[in-house]
């Protein structure tokens, strides 16, 4: 869970308008390591933005005894040293009152089993979820598995930091020509960073191929879907290594520079936000991309066309942001589609509807479909995990 997650949960708490989905997404969070850490930021945060905060509780105390009910004993809190930080205990003393009593009143088992099969539970905005497919199959749910974690495997170690990245170390050269896989589920993303040191920002609904070790002559990955790259240049003697990314139709090879590959549709979109990259297709199709440029590749007309973007608007989704730039409604849902894991359902003609604007990831989908209808070209109306769009 990203702060600003955190944040939309808290202040909906503090308002009373948490929803049992919710409360169940804020207590699971509770239980991972880089809780606090964050609770803290957040917390400091309100603060700061609504001044005093009065709380007539004993909070350390409280906090202490919910939480052992909470974790089943698993951890003590730590200790409180600030009025912040008392601060922050006391709201998060409230939060686990608020799971206490929700646990108290109803049978924990037949409520989880409610909320897995009610077709009206409400629409949440996506997170840091993801299979990892190991070479011999195995998988991985990086969701359920604990930050700062380590796994051993044969010749190599993944280590899930605090902040959810997956971090690779080579043991020995018995890791060469071994391949892991990240696939992302709809409502899901997730951020690696490879051996050479390379970043890779996962997007939802997207499959992500890279061997363990790189060769000595080239570092090549496979993608399918959407990333975006920050790629650490690296040399051999006096030889740059290139690193390539095949997607489709499409190779791209650099030698350490930021882009991002957006294949979820017909049309492969590359844009470069800073270095070069080499470009190439079939039929001996080539091109060269300069920062703020962006290719788009249609493969059944083998057509590529090139323009010069502002790149904000295509990367805001790493940063936890939906951007839009006169873009059709037809992108803009597919967007909430992949990231809210809803399907959509058009009533009307919406090709000739665009939209402008950011708002947060996080936010929960009425607002975001509010503001959409604040065009006046649009309407939304939301049945189970239905958005039906009517113009």
């Amino acid at each position: 869970m990203k702060k600003e997650q955190l944040k939309y949960l808290i202040e909906k708490y503090q308002q009373n308008q948490l929803t049992a989905a919710e409360l169940r997404l804020l207590k699971d969070f509770t239980q991972e390591d880089q809780f606090m850490t964050l609770f803290e930021q957040v917390a400091e945060e309100l603060y700061l933005e609504q001044g005093n905060i009065e709380i007539g509780v004993d909070s350390e105390n409280l906090y202490r005894n919910i939480s052992q009910e909470i974790y089943l004993k698993k951890r003590e809190p730590k200790p409180i040293k600030s009025k912040i930080v008392l601060l922050v205990a006391s709201v998060a003393a409230l939060a686990l009152i608020a799971f206490y009593f929700v646990q108290k009143q109803n049978d924990l088992h037949s409520k989880e089993l409610a909320i897995a099969t009610d077709q009206n539970m409400p629409i949440l905005p996506g997170g840091a979820k993801a299979r990892l497919v190991l070479e011999n199959g195995d998988e991985v749910d990086l969701a359920s598995l604990a930050s700062d974690t380590t796994l051993q495997l044969a010749g190599y170690k993944i280590h899930k930091n605090a902040q959810g990245e997956l971090i690779y170390s080579l043991d020995n050269p018995a890791s060469e020509g071994l391949y892991n896989t990240i696939v992302t589920p709809k409502g899901g993303e997730y951020n690696l960073n490879l051996p050479d040191g390379s970043r890779i920002f996962v997007n939802a609904s997207s499959r992500i191929r890279y061997p363990l070790k790189f060769d000595k002559n080239k570092r090549e990955i496979e993608l399918d879907g959407e990333a975006y790259f920050e790629v650490k240049r690296m040399t051999q003697g006096n030889n740059a290594i290139p690193f390539i990314v095949k997607t489709r139709e499409q190779t791209l090879t650099v030698l350490g520079t930021s882009f991002n590959i957006n294949c979820y549709h017909e049309a492969i979109e590359t844009t470069l936000v800073e270095g070069k990259v080499q470009l190439n297709y079939p039929n001996d199709k080539r091109s060269l991309l300069s920062p703020n440029q962006q290719a788009r590749y249609v493969a059944k007309k083998d057509l590529l066309n090139i323009k010069e973007i502002d790149p904000f608007y295509t990367i805001a989704w790493k940063n936890g942001t939906f951007a839009f730039e006169n873009a059709t409604l037809n992108t803009v849902m597919s967007d909430l589609a992949r990231w809210y894991d809803v399907e959509i359902d058009y009533r009307g003609n919406v090709s000739n509807i665009r939209f402008s604007g950011t708002i947060s990831k996080y936010e929960n989908i009425e607002k975001v479909l509010k503001a959409i209808e604040l065009t006046g070209t649009v309407k939304f109306k939301i049945q189970e995990r239905r958005i039906i769009v009517m113009s």
